[in-house]
C-alpha cells in the first residue's frame, strides 16, 4: 500500500507538482529531502540542486550577465539599472507593476528605490535563492505569491522594506500621499497577510480618513512600522482594549484611537441616568 500522507504533506505534493510538472513519486522524493517544505523544494529544483563554491561562482557569473542586459548606461553607470530597465525586468518577471508582488521582488533584490536596481542587490538577492535565470526567478516569485497571504513574516519584511522604496532622494520620511497609497496596496491586496479591515470595522478606510483630516506631516520610519503593529493588534482586538494612555505609541496613533472612539463609536459610553422622583 502507498504510504499515508498528512493533509499538509498532500498539499505540499500538489503544490510542488503544479510548479515543476514532476510526477508524484519524484515530487515525494524531493520533498522528503527538504523536510516537506514546498517552497524550499521548488527553489532547489529550479536551482538545479547544485552546491559548492563552483556552483555559486557559476551562478554569480550568470546573474551578472543577466543584470547587464537591463542597464541603460553601461559605460557611465555599470552597476546600476535605471527606471526603464527596472520596468522591463519586472515585466519579464510577469509581476503586477502596481501589485504587492512587485514590492516582494524589489525587496528580494534590495532595490534602493522603485525605479533602480543595483548590481550588488540583484546578484546577492538571487544568488541566495539560487535563481540565476528569469524562468527560475519567475517560478520563485510564483511560489512566493501562493505563500504570502499566510506568511506574516515575509509580509512584515516586504512591508518594512517598502518604506525605503517609497522615499525620494535622501529624505528620511515618506510623503503622506505616497504612504497612503502604499498602505492601500499593502493592507488591501489579495496577497496581504494583514488585511486591515473587518465587516464591522473598516480600519484602513478609517485610518486614511483620519490622516486626510488630521495629519498634514510626512510619515517617518517609526510611524510606518508602528502602524503595522497597531493594525495587527486591532485585528486581534477590535475594541482596542490593548491601547492605553501610558502606552508608547506614536502620538498620531493615540489621536487615531480617540478619533475612532469619538467619530465612529459615538464617543464615551453614556451612563444611564437615574430617574428623579
Amino acid at each position: 500500500m502507498p504510504p499515508a500522507y498528512t493533509a499538509q504533506q498532500k498539499a505540499a505534493i500538489s503544490q510542488f507538482m503544479s510548479f515543476t510538472q514532476m510526477d508524484r513519486a519524484a515530487a515525494v522524493r524531493v520533498l522528503k529531502s527538504h523536510g516537506w517544505d514546498a517552497q524550499n523544494a521548488v527553489n532547489a529544483y529550479y536551482s538545479g540542486g547544485g552546491g559548492g563554491s563552483n556552483a555559486s561562482s557559476a551562478t554569480k557569473a550568470t546573474l551578472n550577465k543577466l543584470f547587464d542586459k537591463y542597464r541603460e548606461n553601461a559605460a557611465g553607470e555599470p552597476d546600476l539599472v535605471g527606471v526603464d530597465g527596472t520596468m522591463s525586468y519586472l515585466q519579464q518577471l510577469e509581476v503586477d507593476l502596481e501589485g504587492m508582488d512587485s514590492l516582494a521582488a524589489l525587496e528580494i533584490i534590495q532595490a534602493p528605490t522603485m525605479g533602480e536596481i543595483t548590481r550588488e542587490g540583484f546578484v546577492n538577492g538571487w544568488l541566495e535563492r539560487d535563481c540565476d535565470t528569469i524562468d527560475k526567478q519567475k517560478a520563485y516569485l510564483g511560489n512566493l505569491k501562493t505563500q504570502l497571504p499566510a506568511d506574516k513574516a515575509t509580509f512584515t519584511r516586504v512591508y518594512k522594506y517598502t518604506f525605503f522604496l517609497a522615499k525620494t532622494g535622501q529624505q528620511k520620511a515618506v510623503a503622506l500621499e505616497a504612504a497612503t497609497a502604499y498602505w492601500d496596496l499593502l493592507f488591501a491586496s489579495p496577497l496581504s497577510a494583514v488585511k486591515w479591515s473587518t465587516p464591522n470595522n473598516p480600519w484602513l478606510d478609517w485610518w486614511k480618513e483620519f490622516l486626510e483630516a488630521s495629519w498634514k506631516k510626512s510619515v517617518n520610519k517609526d510611524m510606518w512600522n508602528e502602524t503595522l503593529k497597531f493594525a495587527q493588534l486591532t485585528l486581534q482586538d477590535e475594541s482596542i482594549s490593548f491601547w492605553n494612555e501610558e502606552s508608547s505609541w506614536p502620538s498620531v496613533i493615540d489621536d487615531f484611537v480617540e478619533w475612532v472612539k469619538n467619530e465612529k463609536r459615538g464617543g464615551a459610553e453614556q451612563k444611564t441616568e437615574e430617574m428623579e422622583y
